[in-house]
């Protein structure tokens, strides 16, 4: 952690820096640090308090408000955050500040959200879904229902977008090229997410149980390198509710083009991410929902 002089490209960013640090520092008392309280004396950590409490240097922690660490490691860095009581929002503003890049990932949430599950709702006609990393369906609106599947109908460990559009038959005819796009979609962003928690026990056991169920997956696993993180809106095809059977007569005529993008978390290590299937404008059909009217399924239901 070699110290380095301030060009002056940089002095705007070590200002910040150095206010962060010290406003961060002034709002706290030593206990709140889990140092003993000093007898007298002016409110607030000083940089000796905090590096008592992280076991750095009082050099390294001036060094690092002056922003002259050249690379501050995470455990520095991180160090600092406890002892400060940082939240999730200011430990990213620390990171972005002493290294301008995001800190490294720790959890990702896993609960319902009632604004997300608010928006899928509001967004009905169009098929809208919440999931979190693992793909784990946390909402969806009654237009997911009606085009895809009701994962309310599902085994609460079998409601997971990955799992159905891999392994239920009912997505290949649900989906107008399911595989070159769809399928290879997923697999993209599931790469990039293993990439970012490639340790996440519900993503290891979602790959492993993929592999072992979809051929498709374990050949695209080894052999493919896509990675698509945040990848942008793009245009594919949904089978209209009522018309799922591709052998069907007349079946390109009930082919309904969507625009499908993903809006990603607006705020450090969430990411849930809302999946929306945008229609064409005035497209709102009525029935029964997708797998009740599809022929292609039989009548065991396929892979329900």
């Amino acid at each position: 952690m070699a110290s380095a002089p301030v060009s002056g490209a940089d002095q705007d960013r070590v200002e910040l820096l150095r206010s962060f640090l010290r406003a961060r520092r002034l709002r706290l008392d030593r206990p709140d640090a889990g140092l003993l309280p000093r007898v007298g004396g002016r409110p607030g950590l000083s940089q000796d308090d905090l590096a008592e409490a992280t076991g750095y240097s009082a050099r390294i922690i001036s060094q690092l408000e002056q922003g002259r660490l050249r690379s501050p490691s995470a455990q520095l860095l991180q160090a600092v955050a406890t002892a400060l009581r940082l939240d999730p929002d200011e430990r990213h503003v620390l990171w972005m500040l002493a290294t301008r890049s995001a800190p490294p990932a720790q959890r990702y949430a896993t609960a319902a959200d009632p604004v997300l599950t608010r928006l899928a709702d509001q967004l009905n006609p169009h098929p809208a879904l919440v999931t979190d990393v693992a793909w784990r369906v946390l909402a969806a609106n009654r237009a997911v229902a009606r085009w895809l599947v009701d994962f309310d109908r599902l085994e609460p460990d079998r409601r997971n977008f990955a799992r159905w559009l891999f392994c239920d038959p009912h997505a290949r005819h649900a989906m107008v090229d399911w595989e070159c796009d769809f399928a290879a979609d997923l697999l993209d962003d599931l790469r990039a997410a293993w990439a970012r928690w490639p340790d996440d026990p519900a993503l290891r056991s979602l790959v492993s149980g993929l592999r072992a169920q979809s051929p498709l997956v374990d050949r695209a696993w080894r052999d493919g390198a896509g990675i698509h993180p945040r990848r942008p809106g793009r245009t594919r095809a949904l089978r209209r509710p009522g018309h799922t059977d591709p052998a069907r007569a007349g079946d390109a005529g009930h082919h309904v083009r969507v625009e499908m993008t993903t809006l990603a978390p607006g705020r450090p290590d969430d990411e849930r991410r809302l999946l929306v299937f945008l229609l064409p404008e005035g497209e709102e059909p009525a029935g029964p929902l997708s797998r009740d009217a599809c022929s292609a399924c039989g009548p065991s239901g396929g892979g329900r």
